[in-house]
């Protein structure tokens, strides 16, 4: 099992529990191997080193179009009923910017190419009040911090005026006390981004699927388990259509990034 590398806090170790709990039911051993960007997570299903992976929705795509991967569950956290979450635009509690449109010639920081919170889905909403990160004119700079949490962390250190990220990651270093929400201010929420999905390789048997997918829909049953973003109630039923909306998006940007 590979991992795309979406926080400083190491996503392999909240996928422990499951994975153990999946090995339970199924019988099957699990080994996990830890990537250091997008690319390679896709690399190493395509290549066959990896059955199942965690994927962020944009790199899914990507797997889905050229690795044979097929998603088939996300994770929901505690008190929420679906898996989906979104793109925080994220100042400092003191910060001048008051609205998005404010973010016009500032610094802005993301998490890393080909991430879907903390890349693809910021472009596409400042695509919405006319601006590009590509355009030099739009903004003072803009950078790839490597992480989400390295993208907060470059607004409260005072690298960036605005980071793009994901609210999953926002929510959960909130709990666990590297940011107090005192310092902070978001200043724009997007629309729903279908969730991070866990996508198995279809070169491995159908039958060995099936249990995979059937462990991990009932593992909340057997135990507590983790997933993007810390602890998870349970997961959901993905399909590869619910990702249809980040394809859209992604033929979007690219045609008006041309």
């Amino acid at each position: 099992m590979v991992f795309v590398p979406a926080s400083e806090k190491g996503d392999e170790s909240d996928y422990t529990n499951l994975i153990s709990i999946t090995e339970k039911l199924t019988g099957l051993t699990i080994k996990t191997i830890k990537v250091t960007d997008y690319n390679a997570a896709v690399e190493a299903m395509r290549a066959g080193r990896a059955h199942i992976a965690w994927y962020g929705g944009k790199t899914y795509v990507k797997a889905a179009e050229i690795a044979n991967a097929e998603a088939f569950a996300a994770g929901v956290r505690p008190g929420e009923k679906d898996a989906g979450y979104y793109t925080y635009f994220v100042v400092k509690k003191d910060s001048k910017l008051k609205k998005f449109v404010d973010v016009k010639n500032k610094i802005l920081s993301l998490n890393t190419i080909g991430s879907t919170s903390g890349d693809l889905i910021p472009q596409v909403e400042l695509n919405k009040i006319n601006l590009s990160i590509k355009n030099k004119d739009h903004f003072k700079k803009v950078f790839y911090s490597g992480s989400h949490d390295a993208c907060l962390l470059a607004v409260l250190n005072n690298q960036s005026d605005v980071c793009g990220m994901s609210s999953r990651n926002f929510e959960a270093r909130i709990e666990d006390g590297t940011i107090r929400l005192e310092e902070v201010r978001i200043i724009h929420k997007s629309d729903r981004v279908p969730p991070p999905p866990l996508a198995y390789s279809k070169s491995i048997p159908e039958e060995d699927r099936k249990k995979i997918k059937k462990a991990v829909l009932q593992a909340h049953l057997h135990g507590e388990i983790g997933g993007y973003g810390g602890k998870m109630s349970h997961y959901m039923e993905v399909k590869d259509s619910d990702y249809n909306v980040l394809r859209d998006v992604i033929k979007l940007l690219s045609k008006n990034n041309n």
